[in-house]
């Protein structure tokens, strides 16, 4: 910091600039905006050009966003500016606290307590990266806890360090820890971590952001990130439909914790056929009478993709069959991403579309007109759809699925 400090103080032309920028940060509360520096003088505009490896040389107005004259300092001064924030050079330049408008200054607070206290407690871990989050996004996903600090302070960053400690330590095992169990672990109540609770809200945002994903909106969702980290929450509400699991030849309903209590998870001939569409998923299940075979059927839930991963981390191979759209694509093109190798995307080849556009087809949508997809199969598909404007339903094919699927089980017999 001194070294920048340094260089603001000895080089002609970034006092304005540097003033204006306070009284942004102070009225925002925040890197956000820009300056306008009018009829800049000689030493302001070669300062600027030097500093933005820019031109700035003969204008009447020049305009610097806050957050860009931040990125720059990063960049000029790489080795020192790891934790280095705008809103502390500008206190720091002027020699004076940081202001901030009464909007923000609540939230500042918070913001200061992170970025001193936290972020140098968990740096070099994943918590870090959600920390910085936190400072970013206080008027929106995080006012809640903002404002708590202020008349809460020790307890909220209990909390937060909770939080950064059970985000740091997820299990992400194959085997699911109940979630009263970790919970316990951070914080000496085995209810903390409930989706209602302030622990367990906070979490489930933690989450959310680590995986890239939006907020959960419902229970399902928070039990399928609680999954991604390897807990188990709920595991009796969410449940897959599946014939033939565990060498038994009948359907059965099996939740979370059916699975997760299984030692291991088998499939007859190390092999499973998946289906999207519930009519077909029955009609197989129906017509393939005593032949032993695997077959599950997508219902979107977290205990399906919890089977999945049971069955990936068992080297069984997934031949699956979802309808010829554009959001079934992509939904089985993420589970290929997912899944890799041991996911195989099974009659989704050009004849067979061709075969169900003979019989069932409908007008092609025009969202998703740029979607890229990963699987060789998939994309070349969608290429024809494409050309053709056409959608179909995969209900023809099921006679082809059936044959399939004995043609493999009498060859394995062999």
């Amino acid at each position: 910091m001194s070294k920048i400090i340094e260089f603001f103080k000895t080089t002609p032309g970034f006092d304005r600039v540097l003033r204006a920028m306070y009284d942004a940060y102070s009225h925002n509360g925040r890197v956000f905006g820009a300056i306008r520096l009018t009829r800049p003088n000689e030493n302001e505009e070669a300062a600027l050009s030097e500093f933005f490896k820019r031109d700035y040389y003969n204008q009447a107005l020049i305009r610097i966003g806050l957050a860009d004259f931040e990125r720059q300092i990063q960049k000029n001064f790489p080795e020192e500016t790891e934790e280095i924030r705008l809103g502390d050079v500008l206190a720091d330049y002027l020699g004076t606290p940081k202001r901030m408008s009464s909007d923000f200054s609540q939230r500042g607070t918070f913001s200061s307590a992170i970025t001193s206290e936290l972020l140098p407690k968990y740096k070099d871990t994943p918590a870090a990266i959600w920390l910085k989050e936190i400072t970013r996004q206080l008027r929106r996903e995080y006012r809640r806890w903002a404002e708590r600090y202020v008349n809460e302070p020790k307890i909220t960053i209990e909390i937060v360090c909770a939080v950064s400690d059970a985000l740091n330590n997820s299990p992400q095992g194959v085997k699911l820890v109940p979630l009263a169990e970790f919970s316990e672990r951070f914080t000496n109540s085995p209810n903390a971590f409930d989706f209602h609770e302030t622990h367990g809200i906070l979490f489930l945002k933690a989450l959310a952001f680590t995986n890239n994903e939006p907020a959960p909106e419902n229970t399902e969702d928070c039990i399928n990130l609680h999954l991604r980290a390897g807990i188990i929450s709920c595991g009796k509400i969410s449940g897959v439909t599946v014939h033939g699991l565990q060498s038994e030849n009948e359907t059965q309903m099996f939740t979370i914790e059916n699975i997760n209590n299984m030692e291991n998870v088998s499939a007859h001939g190390n092999k499973v056929f998946i289906f999207e569409d519930p009519l077909i998923f029955n009609a197989v299940c129906e017509r393939v009478g005593d032949f032993k075979c695997t077959i599950v059927q997508n219902n979107h839930s977290a205990a399906f993709m919890y089977l999945l991963k049971r069955f990936s981390a068992e080297n069984i191979s997934m031949r699956y069959v979802g309808n010829m759209t554009i959001k079934s694509l992509e939904l089985t093109d993420n589970l290929y991403r997912e899944f890799g190798k041991n996911f195989i995307p099974w009659r989704y080849e050009r004849e067979d579309y061709e075969f169900t556009l003979s019989r069932e087809t409908s007008f092609l949508p025009g969202e998703k007109k740029y979607l890229s997809l990963h699987n060789e199969t998939l994309a070349s598909l969608l290429s024809v759809m494409r050309k053709t404007g056409r959608t179909a339903s995969s209900m023809p094919l099921l006679p082809k699925y059936i044959e399939d699927i004995k043609n493999i089980v009498h060859s394995e017999k062999k």
